[in-house]
């Protein structure tokens, strides 16, 4: 057989295992994704519950969500390293292990409810020091004390989830997604506005809705797995806890993502400030590009995620050489996606900026012409983002995730907010001079995350 003809063969190959990946990772995301599709859909059913009930109590609201989610996902990142460690124990078949992993993420869930619980408890007092109206902060308060009782089964509920997820069963979550949704909603609902001869609790209905969901979900759960053959044997501590302590690992993993999932919030968050000091024009165009981008950036969270899982039974099962297959599936699939989305950008804005304003008012003019320039910049940011999202979730399934925090700091606040502040308000380029920077940051980090990948790779293999 002529060289060419090997090669050719070799192509072949290649080819079908490239779809082969693509296509279980399709398999591990869809439910992923329409998981966290459908699970938005709470923030949305919420705000329209708080603004029937008055903008002080929507205004409370935001304010108590916005710290919840910002505090609490430093907690949640180190709760999703329970899956990392699943899916290699997974890709090694070690049953034990895994069952350890189980056992410390009950611990670690435990161990972390107590801070949350503080912070959610005195979470009022730090919204004064931040200068928040009194009268808010009191209505922020009922909801925040109600909600504090739902934090050990939110994380219950989440290491069981981590746990199938690893495993690579990720329909198991979807279909408790579909469950907790629906329960929630209609709790909030009761609760608040006093239906079926119950009291009406207000603003504090919404907490006290979310925690009974929690609590009813997690027993739902914990029930399922519990008498479910496949899962059955996870439960069975008593051998495994002779293994060593994972914990260390747990947070070693975790910590450095849960930071930088928070310092990205923070960062979006200064974003949305900077740009209140532009205009209120420029405000409002932004925070029409940062909903579709939250949205869309679900499909790539979730991608990014079956990355890991898909990396990490390969690296159990010692074909540390094959992640660099399912990083080119996954970030192709990705960057497919979001060059669909961007198409929706950049050349039908009006009919998404129309879902928020009148596209044809007057007023609304310069809202729209800043709407239309900050979706272009939000294409190419999300087209990169698809790099650094496929990488960062390779490089977790490699234990190596301090780097990406440190890439997230440099990348976010070094590069994007300095060089964007220097553009928008030095060089006058304004909102538009805000989003450069977050383009070319988004661009950095890419690269950088991509190199390393491809350096640890290089340099496991070759041992």
């Amino acid at each position: 057989m002529s060289q060419l003809s090997i090669r050719k063969v070799i192509l072949g190959l290649q080819h079908k295992s490239l779809l082969k990946e693509s296509k279980l990772l399709i398999l591990l995301t869809l439910p992923l994704a329409v998981s966290g599709f459908v699970e938005s859909s709470i923030g949305f059913s919420s705000t329209t519950f708080l603004a029937h009930l008055g903008p002080h109590e929507l205004a409370a609201g935001a304010l108590a969500s916005w710290l919840f989610i910002t505090l609490m996902v430093i907690m949640w990142g180190v709760l999703t390293s329970i899956s990392v460690l699943v899916a290699r124990h997974y890709g090694a078949q070690d049953q034990l292990a895994i069952k350890r992993v189980l056992y410390d993420g009950f611990l670690l869930a435990i161990i972390l409810s107590i801070p949350a619980i503080l912070l959610l408890w005195y979470g009022a007092s730090l919204l004064l020091l931040l200068g928040q109206h009194q009268s808010v902060v009191t209505l922020a308060r009922l909801y925040m004390h109600a909600l504090m009782w739902g934090i050990l089964p939110d994380f219950i509920n989440l290491v069981l989830l981590q746990l199938v997820i690893g495993l690579g069963h990720t329909r198991v979550n979807l279909f408790f997604s579909l469950l907790w949704v629906p329960i929630n909603i209609f709790l909030n609902y009761i609760l608040m506005f006093g239906k079926f001869g119950l009291p009406a609790l207000g603003i504090a209905g919404i907490g006290w809705g979310t925690t009974i969901a929690f609590w009813v979900t997690t027993t739902l759960l914990i029930l399922f797995l519990f008498f479910s053959k496949n899962y059955r044997q996870y439960f069975a501590f008593k051998a495994a806890k002779a293994l060593p302590s994972q914990l260390g690992d747990l947070f070693r993993i975790g910590l450095p993502m849960g930071t930088m999932f928070c310092l990205e919030i923070a960062y979006f968050m200064t974003l949305t400030l900077l740009m209140g000091k532009i205009s209120y024009q420029a405000l409002a165009a932004n925070q029409i590009a940062l909903q579709y981008l939250w949205q869309t950036s679900v499909a790539t969270g979730s991608l990014s995620q079956a990355i890991t899982v898909r990396a990490g039974h390969k690296i159990g099962a010692n074909e540390i050489e094959h992640c660099k297959q399912t990083l080119m599936a996954g970030t192709g699939l990705a960057f497919l996606f979001m060059l669909i989305i961007a198409i929706v950008y950049c050349f039908f804005p009006e009919l998404i900026i129309s879902i928020d304003f009148n596209v044809h008012l007057s007023a609304n003019h310069e809202i729209v012409r800043l709407a239309k320039q900050f979706l272009i910049f939000c294409a190419i940011f999300q087209i990169l983002e698809t790099i650094r999202f496929g990488a960062f979730g390779a490089l977790r399934a490699l234990k190596d995730t301090r780097f990406t925090l440190y890439t997230t700091i440099f990348t976010f606040w070094g590069v994007a907010l300095t060089l964007g502040y220097w553009l928008a308000f030095h060089l006058h380029w304004q909102g538009k001079g805000l989003w450069t920077a977050l383009v070319i940051g988004a661009a950095c980090g890419a690269i950088i995350l991509q190199w390393r990948f491809n350096a640890l790779i290089n340099q496991k293999t070759q041992r």
